[in-house]
């Protein structure tokens, strides 16, 4: 059954599911937050992309702070950047923006931190690219994540197997919400740095990995 507008998880929670189920579910399930110095630095550097700004160029044009959606995925959220390019293509593909033409699409995501081994910002910036392609037909190649720590953006390429992995977690979120069971805690090496650390208690449950859990959710 396609979901509400106002049933739409946040694209945001995909990022959560993907490093940590039982983060997702304390924050998304059980309505719990606890911040450091990483979140808060991580909130006053999206609260300043969030303020939402425009900047034409010849051929380009990039938003801050846009509300995407897709229905097919049961997610929604606002986009840190969107960077996009004219094209000769035929065809209006950016009405919604108030655009007439045929562009190319590339997000933008803003991280605090620094790029990382695992896939869990480019869970986040590939579900922000299918939110583009469900709203306007295009097809979106690649996108970037900024790292403030390192001040430069790393180049996403959004592949098959990307794109395949993040609709998996979409799924698996959308399923854990349904059932409103909390995952298990599972230990891993991020923990350390997990704001919610001390309320999750992950030593106390079996050793894992979150995607043991993501596979179990999904059969």
């Amino acid at each position: 059954m396609t979901p509400r507008e106002e049933d739409l998880h946040p694209i945001s929670a995909l990022q959560h599911m993907a490093f940590c189920p039982r983060q997702a579910g304390l924050i998304h399930l059980e309505q719990v937050w606890a911040e450091n110095k990483r979140t808060a630095e991580g909130r006053t550097l999206h609260e300043r992309v969030d303020e939402g700004y425009r900047e034409f160029r010849k051929g380009l044009r990039q938003f801050s702070g846009l509300r995407v959606q897709s229905l097919r995925l049961g997610i929604a959220g606002r986009l840190d950047v969107l960077e996009l390019e004219k094209s000769d293509a035929p065809g209006d593909n950016a009405a919604f923006l108030g655009l007439e033409g045929h562009w190319s699409f590339h997000p933008v995501e803003f991280k605090r931190g620094e790029p990382k081994d695992d896939d869990w910002d480019a869970v986040q910036l590939c579900a922000q690219a299918l939110c583009i392609e469900e709203m306007t037909g295009a097809v979106v190649d690649g996108g970037a994540i900024f790292y403030g720590e390192i001040r430069r953006r790393e180049e996403v390429a959004l592949t098959t197997g990307l794109r395949v992995r993040t609709e998996e977690v979409a799924q698996a979120f959308g399923e854990m919400m349904t059932s409103r069971i909390l995952p298990p805690p599972l230990w891993k090496k991020g923990c350390c740095a997990c704001s919610l650390i001390d309320l999750c208690q992950p030593k106390a449950g079996a050793k894992g990995k979150a995607g043991e859990y993501l596979k179990e959710l999904l059969g």
